[in-house]
């Protein structure tokens, strides 16, 4: 004798091919379907799609290597007056550290002109793009430079501000053709 547990089951599972069977033709042509492409939609386990991820990744890192900027301590002459300072954020380098001619920098921005830093030990200066450039609230600015196939995007929010000098955090984005890299930054500017 059949548990009744199991007998259960049994007449729920003759109750659902009587249904499929007395469904009208096109549901049944639409439920076989479904399950067809379903199925065939499925990738096997070995050949999941790692093969895609793996191949974005090494992308990724490609482009996060490519376009890394350098660090660089003292900055070019041309980098004087009214300017900005900025460093990678994991760095935790004080605020106070920052200086043209002392402390670990990765862009150098002269208020309105242009901003410079170094790829691959090469210079490279941008001027500023007027336009794209601007406050997006009280104490949050983007500014952007553009040239030679490069554009920087430097969004910044003010966290301490003491005379003519305020602190900032914030991002670099760099972006070279179709390629891109965010960094968390920290900076200093002023006159």
């Amino acid at each position: 004798m059949m548990p009744d547990v199991l007998l259960s089951m049994v007449g729920r599972l003759m109750g659902e091919i009587y249904y499929f069977y007395e469904m009208n033709t096109f549901h049944r042509l639409m439920l076989l379907s479904w399950v067809v492409f379903t199925m065939a939609g499925c990738d096997s386990r070995d050949r999941k799609t790692n093969h895609r991820r793996d191949r974005l990744d090494s992308a990724a890192v490609e482009n996060t290597e490519f376009l890394r900027p350098d660090v660089f301590s003292s900055s070019p002459d041309k980098v004087e007056g009214c300017i900005g300072l900025y460093t990678y954020d994991s760095l935790n380098i004080a605020f106070d550290s920052l200086d043209v001619d002392k402390g670990k920098k990765i862009l150098a921005t002269k208020t309105t002109e242009f901003a410079f830093l170094r790829l691959h030990h090469k210079d490279i200066y941008l001027p500023y793009d007027r336009a794209k450039s601007g406050p997006i609230d009280k104490k949050t600015f983007k500014e952007v430079y553009r040239g030679n196939d490069y554009t920087v995007v430097l969004i910044t929010r003010t966290v301490r501000e003491e005379g003519e000098s305020s602190w900032s955090t914030g991002t670099l984005e760099i972006i070279f053709k179709d390629k891109r890299l965010l960094i968390k930054v920290r900076g200093l500017s002023g006159c």
